[in-house]
């Protein structure tokens, strides 16, 4: 199917959540590769290696809409819901970080599990639209997060 049979809205959609993530690809690749390279030191949390690969999930997503490549999100997909989770004990440091906001913190992981589970349905079923709809429901819960906690974690854990 190409974009001519997709509604004008899912077509803006699609430029508006995803062109942004292709013009700034080269950028994104630069501060990947450092922040894998920071990732390799000892006092690194798992989440941090936990979010590298979460990044590389999206970017594939990304490229596999693109595409049309409507198996390899529905492969993708899932391995974004059901991520990796830190070890107890440094779920336990987190959580006494971050404290009463642990309930928002779990939300917005709730919410990228649903959308990804959506979208990965949508693919299976070969409905770009949908697929594009999930996809921007997910970043739109990854940046919710990472506006409200990415700093502070960096700050605290890491003195960045």
């Amino acid at each position: 199917m190409n974009l001519r049979n997709y509604s004008t809205n899912a077509v803006l959609l699609l430029v508006f959540t995803m062109l942004p993530a292709w013009l700034m690809a080269g950028d994104n690749d630069a501060q990947y590769t450092a922040m894998k390279q920071e990732s390799t030191g000892e006092e690194d949390l798992v989440l941090r290696s936990i979010m590298l690969e979460l990044n590389e999930n999206m970017r594939e997503i990304v490229g596999a809409i693109s595409r049309e490549n409507w198996d390899q999100v529905a492969e993708i997909a899932p391995l974004i819901a059901e991520h990796a989770e830190p070890p107890f004990s440094e779920k336990t440091r987190i959580l006494r970080f971050i404290g009463t906001e642990a309930a928002r913190f779990g939300e917005h992981d709730r919410k990228v599990h649903e959308a990804a589970i959506e979208m990965g349905e949508k693919a299976r079923q070969e409905d770009g639209e949908a697929v594009i709809e999930a996809f921007s429901r997910v970043q739109k819960s990854c940046l919710a997060c990472h506006q409200e906690f990415r700093e502070e974690f960096r700050l605290h854990f890491y003195g960045e």
